[in-house]
């Protein structure tokens, strides 16, 4: 939130000590306090020891030294300044401005609207543009006092207001920071997107934005909102650095704050600790002790956090009990606390700290009565409604009503889906799942506890992959978009070439760096559709399944407490199986995974490529005794539909030996595979891209099987017209090299002629693909352990924005045997299979079973 430092007018000829105070009043907009109060003491110096007396100058001056040392910390220094500074009538509603800002900045919203009232009311009467500047100041900064205390309405009506007038006046710096705030607004009323978008137009407009710390801090409280921890993260070191580097306590204490939060959320209570511990200690140097009460609820939640992630790892830990009852009195003084300063969002989060302890202690009654008066208080921010939810849940369970539990637990899911489900962007989308995260691992859980097929389908679909069960989202297909991408393309290709030529640039590594965000940031503001589909039921699953005269079998597979276990649905039952320790199976997975790359390359000798492939053999047989071995006997005859997350995405399924020959397709949600459409005739479109042995060979003639297909190879595989012969429901097979991108999947990127195509080029194309094949590249891998199991590779990207089936390797595929098998696979196509059945008789037939190509999403 950007505040105003009051000015006034002043009808004079510029002279050595105006000039100073201006100059003060400059860099204490752009947060530069300790710069501010050194020009502001020069001013006052020159002042009274050269030049004329000037009471109206001095009284400004006097309002630039308060405003300064009250931003450095000083704010009985700065009290008595501004009472110094109120002789000049002229001056009177700046003096007053300041001081209500000064409270505001030091936690007594309050008492602070009087001053500002007055303020406003005196400056409404003169329309001169001096007065209308100040005006504007005015209304900025009772909007900043709105804000605080939660009037949002009121806020926004003054903040508007401010920002009409300095349009009208031309003031850039003041618009700014009215349009920034208006964001900040929209922050707190919960629109995450709209907020997004607000704060980078006004950035944009008013370039000196990013110089200092408030406008990166606020982004990151929003991306920090929407689980973004690692772009929030770059957001507030930088506003950290800065508010250090300028001694701006206030500031600090907010920047220290988020990033607390930001620790909590990444896992890491000590970071938390040690973060919120120095916002509180900043907080009360300053005199705040509201914000130091805030920032003590913060580490608070780092003490729970702590605690709970020790109960975890050492269940019956010698003094844990008593732990938990000091960490409930801790929490219930600072209840006390909080209450006296009316700080009500962090009173209720209190509560709950209070109550989980005395959970965590065995004061299950105690725990109850608690959870009973905290479900009577409100709570606007959703990771307290969340935390609320999960308390109820808590309680009824160790209450022994695990109905009632699971009922809270499914509640609070069903408002994370919601909120989810506000975003028009996958990262969005799937990061938000992070807030999420302690309830889905109860509800899941909870219903293996019960045993209960049932019960643990409906909550492994409710618990993870949410995203998939959302309306499909894809990028702005806008010309500012494709602009700004088409700059980050040129910079990126830039950048690459000058790695590889010997001659690194770091000033154009730093540009392509901010390309980059600039894009996901116009990304991110998209707003979603709002819709959540509903999980299907387990009897709603083997209904279909009865439906399909192949004999289907959906496997999922589950991960708690370090063990993996599988859930096997046929029409005709459904059986749970524990399988073994997660850790060695994915140790395993990604052997195989290494050993598949390595023999997929050219010019690997050949004793070497002897024991890759012994290693393979015996490493594929090993995952296929893990993961299929117990439950080989449970499985149907024909197609198998896989449901898992993190590594599991990554086991090449086609190729174990239980599993050889047999239809095989993943998905990280039973119902968003179930609610896809089936493959029927297609318009088919295939392209090849440079630096692949035989892509243009494959290409044609892949082309060559169907009627009316095209192809596009050499030069003319370019990425614009690749994109504008997509075929609109088609098929569209891109034999390229590519790169997958774990933190932005849509950045994932297949190599053509001209360059890098983006998984952000193909997603809002006016022309969408049902069916991709990448048959020369390893995008199909996927992030490893995402919260509530949100896929982010480039195939499910692309799932996400409306694909129904893609075909890509989760591992490097040998360019000699691309082509033939991916013959093989069309030619299965064209009779009449499925996808996930043409590829599996594709890899058998061809490559006698070593191609690691997975059928993503609709196999049949």
């Amino acid at each position: 939130m950007n505040p105003v430092v009051p000015r006034g007018s002043l009808h004079r000829h510029e002279q050595s000590a105006f000039s100073l105070w201006s100059q003060s009043r400059a860099a204490s907009d752009d947060g530069q306090w300790s710069l501010g109060l050194r020009l502001a003491q020069r001013a006052l110096r020159r002042l009274d020891e050269h030049e004329a007396p000037d009471p109206v100058l001095r009284s400004r001056i006097l309002i630039a030294l308060a405003y300064n040392n009250s931003e450095l910390g000083h704010t009985d220094r700065a009290r008595e300044l501004l009472d110094a500074a109120a002789t000049a009538d002229a001056v009177l509603p700046a003096v007053r401005v300041a001081r209500g800002l000064i409270m505001v900045r030091t936690g007594r919203p309050d008492a602070a609207l009087a001053d500002l009232d007055a303020a406003v009311a005196q400056l409404r009467v003169s329309s001169t543009p001096e007065a209308l500047e100040d005006l504007a100041g005015a209304l900025i900064n009772r909007g900043l006092l709105h804000i605080v205390a939660g009037r949002l309405a009121q806020a926004a009506a003054d903040t508007a207001a401010a920002g009409a007038i300095a349009r009208e006046l031309h003031r850039g710096d003041i618009t700014f920071m009215a349009d920034h705030n208006l964001g900040f607004v929209r922050y707190l009323a919960g629109d995450l997107p709209a907020a997004l978008s607000a704060m980078e137009a006004a950035a944009a407009a008013w370039p000196r934005a990013a110089q200092d710390g408030v406008s990166p801090l606020d982004r990151a409280r929003v991306l920090a909102a929407a689980g973004l921890i690692e772009a929030a993260g770059e957001h507030v070191d930088q506003a950290l650095g800065f508010f250090r580097a300028n001694r701006a306590t206030a500031d600090l204490v907010d920047a220290y704050s988020v990033r607390a939060e930001l620790d909590l959320l990444a896992g890491d209570p000590d970071a938390a600790s040690i973060a919120a511990r120095r916002a509180e200690q900043t907080a009360r140097r300053r005199g705040n002790t509201s914000a130091a009460l805030a920032a003590r609820t913060l580490r608070l939640q780092a003490v729970r956090a702590k605690r709970r992630l020790e109960r975890r790892e050492q269940p019956n830990r010698a003094g844990s009990l008593r732990r938990a009852r000091a960490d409930a009195a801790d929490a219930a003084r600072l209840v006390a606390d909080l209450d006296a300063v009316g700080l009500v969002e962090e009173a209720k989060t209190a509560r709950l700290l209070a109550a989980e302890a005395l959970l965590d202690a065995g004061e299950v009654a105690q725990a109850a009565a608690l959870a009973q008066e905290v479900r009577r208080r409100s709570g606007s921010r959703l990771a307290t409604r969340l935390h609320g939810r999960l308390l109820d849940g808590q309680v009824e369970l160790a209450m022994g009503d695990r109905r009632a539990g699971l009922a809270h637990i499914r509640r609070g899911l069903d408002d994370l889906s919601h909120f989810q489900a506000t975003f028009g962007s996958q990262d969005l989308q799937a990061a938000a799942a992070v807030h999420g995260r302690e309830l889905a691992r109860l509800g899941l859980r909870t219903a293996v506890e019960t045993g209960s097929p049932a019960a643990i389908f409906q909550w492994l679909e409710r618990a993870r992959g949410v995203s998939s069960r959302l309306r499909a989202v894809r990028p702005p297909a806008d010309p500012e978009f494709a602009r700004e991408l088409g700059e980050f393309r040129a910079g990126y290709q830039q950048a690459r070439q000058a790695v590889l030529t010997g001659r690194r640039d770091a000033a154009l590594e730093a540009r392509v760096r901010q390309q980059r965000r600039q894009v996901q940031t116009l990304a991110w503001s998209a707003s979603g559709g709002g819709d959540v589909r509903r999980p299907l039921t387990l009897a709603a699953v083997r209904r279909r399944l009865a439906a399909d005269p192949t004999d289907p079998t959906v496997i999922a597979y589950i991960r708690g407490d370090g063990v993996l276990h599988a859930l096997v649905i046929t029409a005709r039952r459904a059986t749970f199986r524990q399988l073994g320790r997660f850790d060695e199976i994915a140790q395993q997975t990604l052997r195989v995974g290494a050993d598949l790359d390595l023999l997929a390359m050219p010019r690997i000798p050949q004793p070497v490529r002897d024991v890759a492939g012994r290693s393979l053999t015996g490493g594929l047989g090993r995952l296929s005794g893990a993961l299929i071995g117990p439950i080989e006997q449970l499985i149907g005859a024909g197609p198998v539909l896989i449901t898992g997350l993190g590594v599991l995405t990554t086991v090449p399924w086609g190729l174990l030996p239980s599993l050889a020959g047999r239809p095989v397709s993943v998905t990280a949600s039973v119902t968003g595979a179930m609610a896809g459409r089936s493959l029927g005739e297609r318009r088919v479109l295939t392209v090849a891209g440079p630096e692949v042995s035989n892509a243009a060979a494959e290409a044609e003639q892949i082309a060559a099987l169907y009627p009316d297909a095209s192809s596009l190879v050499d030069d003319n595989a370019t990425g614009a017209r690749m994109l504008a012969a997509i075929p609109d429901g088609g098929v569209l097979h891109i034999a390229a090299h590519g790169h997958h991108e774990v933190e932005s999947p849509l950045f994932s990127w297949v190599q053509l002629a001209d360059g890098p195509l983006y998984g952000y080029d193909i997603a809002p194309n006016p022309s969408l693909p049902d069916h991709v094949v990448l048959s020369s590249c390893d995008v199909g891998r996927s992030d490893d352990d995402r919260p509530g199991g949100e896929p982010l590779g480039l195939a499910a990207a692309l799932l996400r924005s409306g694909v129904s089936t893609v075909i890509a390797g989760v591992s490097r595929i040998a360019d000699d045997v691309a082509a033939p098998t991916m013959l093989a696979y069309h030619r299965r196509l064209i009779a009449g299979d499925g996808p996930a059945r043409a590829l599996a008789t594709a890899i058998a037939d061809v490559d006698g079973g070593s191609v690691a190509l997975t059928c993503f999403g609709v196999g049949a």
